[in-house]
């Protein structure tokens, strides 16, 4: 065989694999799923129960509620952080099968949250898969935007 055709082969070979994996991983868009705000999830209403979906919120104030009987977190996520002052609005209440969260799961978090809605008899709520909690940034300007040449605390560099 010459080294025309293996190489040929060969490119058809990758080819028909990048196919495959694209459209394997692809097909249900679930390889590259973005999060919804709290607010545009609640604004679909009814058309999206059971579909998977990601939604981005707050943990609610004290909401936090760990059954180890059943070995599931409950809690409340709302479109705005606590500890602004706002009134909370809507909240969307979250059980999680699993009571393995993130480390930085607490009351206030920032969360995104994966899973898919689910009506039971007199109540609506969110079956989360997974918990993603966000890491604060520790890299944002408390007063402002600092002179490149000046230390967090005051020293120049």
């Amino acid at each position: 065989m010459s080294k025309g055709a293996q190489i040929a082969i060969g490119a058809c070979l990758v080819a028909l694999l990048l196919g495959w994996y694209s459209y394997t991983n692809l097909r249900e868009a679930t390889s590259f799923k973005y999060y919804q705000t709290l607010d545009e999830f609640l604004a679909q209403g009814a058309s999206i129960e059971g579909r998977s979906l990601r939604v981005h919120g707050y943990v609610a104030s004290n909401s936090i509620q760990r059954d180890l009987e059943t070995k599931q977190v409950r809690f409340l996520v709302q479109n705005d952080p606590p500890h602004i002052g706002l009134a909370g609005g809507h909240a969307l209440n979250v059980v999680y099968q699993g009571l393995e969260t993130p480390d930085l799961f607490k009351d206030g978090a920032e969360v995104v949250v994966e899973g898919r809605l689910q009506s039971h008899e007199s109540e609506t709520v969110f079956l989360a898969d997974n918990v993603l909690a966000k890491c604060p940034s520790k890299f944002e300007a408390e007063g402002g935007i600092r002179d490149a040449g000046e230390r967090g605390d005051g020293l120049k560099l």
